[in-house]
Order: structure tokens, then sequence, then C-alpha cells
């Protein structure tokens, strides 16, 4: 996603604190991807690992709300 090469620790692992969305593309051909998710992360992250990604639309709506809320708290 970030467009150059990246360490296994990083895509198991991004800001957010879950999986990379695209580990599956970037890894299967190293490892078993599908195994080492299975084995090292509960359901509930499997399901959101799995779950489309949110529109570009929904993102920025999200974070104009996050930055209101941010601000209000100030």
């Amino acid at each position: 996603m970030l467009g150059h090469y990246l360490t296994f620790a990083y895509c198991r692992q991004t800001g957010s604190k879950q999986p990379c969305r695209k580990i599956f593309d970037c890894w299967f051909e190293k490892l078993d991807i599908k195994q080492f998710i299975e084995e090292n992360f509960t359901k509930e992250q499997i399901k959101a690992l799995l779950a489309p990604p949110k529109t570009k639309m929904v993102s920025l709506v999200e974070l104009i709300q996050q930055a209101k809320d941010r601000k209000n708290r100030e």
C-alpha cells in the first residue's frame, strides 16, 4: 500500500494495531500467511481484516468528526 518494501513486522501491526489489509497479497509467496493470521490474531481481528475497506468519503467524514471532537475537548 505504501509503494515500497516493508518488514513483515510492520505489516503485522500498522498504526491501527491491526494487520494491513493487503498482508495476504504481499506475503502469500513467502509464507503460509493464512495459517499465520489464524494462529496469531483473534476472530474479531480477522473479521475486521477481511471486511471491505471504508470508502474515501466515509474516511474523510470520520476524520473531520475526529478533528471537531478534539477541538471541542480543548
